[in-house]
């Protein structure tokens, strides 16, 4: 059977990078461009808009459901599933033929009602990167799906060099979101600290490039978020960086305390956990060695695209 080809729909951009570099056809619903300073574009994408337009940045879900309708998209003729990952996408995608993946990431992307339905349809599969995701779904409704753990490429990622011995955090929106925001900022208060929000119109862009740059030359990684692990959390861990984290639901498979790492809870906690690797260099090293090591025995990226291409050709080929 030859290559499936696959529409995916514009996502989070650093998740959909890493998605696409399954190394199978993958057609892009936009443009690439739009995204051009989060990551480049992988060989094996092609974008279904001829060329990037300003307007495009303001894409609402309606916009996609007129690019979709377009003849020249040719959707599904040319295609032989769409890969979604928002609940907004799966409801663009509801109601229209064709086969449809759903990499989901968090339960409530959609009403328990939805999920219900969706699980007994056979235009759908799901699968997740999240096991608390895979956890939820085989409790709730008896429903085996399959987890695939985040891939990345070693050999992409340089080792750490500290040397702008700076904390530095990668989440966009952070103060709009909640989380531990409010403990965040009171633990980071006066320390060195490289914050990168992308969605920050008042914050320079970031370039891919730079993005690298920062992990490389930064001294720990400080996680934040509402599920386990993040694409930068993956990223610091295979670039060789100690870790420090809000304890989360899921945390310690990815921060192990005390062994590439520290989980804390308060403010107070994450402070002095930063002040420890931000002053002692052997300690910093010795646990950026263990993140690394880490990232490349349970995240390479071989067994990723393993993994999904198996998922994509099974489902597309059934």
């Amino acid at each position: 059977m030859a290559d499936p080809q696959i529409l995916i729909v514009p996502t989070h951009p650093g998740v959909q990078y890493h998605f696409c570099r399954s190394g199978l056809p993958i057609h892009f619903l936009g443009h690439w461009d739009q995204f051009h300073y989060w990551r480049p574009q992988p060989a094996n994408v092609t974008n279904v808009l001829p060329k990037f337009e300003d307007a495009h940045l303001a894409f609402e879900p309606e916009d996609y459901a007129r690019l979709l309708d377009a003849p020249a998209t040719g959707w599904p003729d040319r295609y032989d599933t769409a890969w979604l990952m928002f609940n907004w996408q799966v409801k663009l995608f509801w109601d229209r033929p064709g086969k449809k993946l759903f990499r989901v990431a968090k339960v409530r992307e959609l009403p328990e009602a939805h999920w219900a339905e969706l699980l007994e349809r056979d235009d759908f599969t799901v699968a997740s990167f999240y096991p608390n995701t895979v956890a939820w779904l085989k409790e709730r409704f008896g429903v085996d799906v399959p987890y695939v753990p985040l891939g990345l490429d070693p050999d992409e990622y340089l080792p750490a060099t500290g040397e702008d011995g700076n904390i530095l955090s990668i989440i966009h929106s952070y103060a709009d979101r909640g989380w531990h925001h409010h403990l965040w900022k009171e633990a980071v208060e006066g320390l060195p600290l490289l914050h990168v929000d992308h969605l920050n119109p008042e914050q320079e862009v970031y370039e891919y490039a730079d993005l690298m740059r920062a992990l490389r030359r930064a001294r720990l990684y400080l996680h934040d978020g509402e599920q386990e692990y993040t694409i930068t959390l993956i990223e610091a861990m295979m670039t060789g960086l100690p870790l420090v984290s809000f304890r989360i639901p899921g945390i310690e498979r990815y921060v192990e305390h005390g062994v590439n790492g520290f989980v804390g809870e308060t403010a107070a906690e994450i402070r002095e956990h930063c002040q420890l690797l931000l002053s002692d260099d052997a300690l910093a090293a010795k646990m950026g060695a263990a993140s690394r090591e880490k990232a490349t025995r349970e995240f390479h990226e071989a067994r990723w695209r393993d993994q999904w291409q198996t998922i994509l050709r099974e489902w597309c080929r059934a």
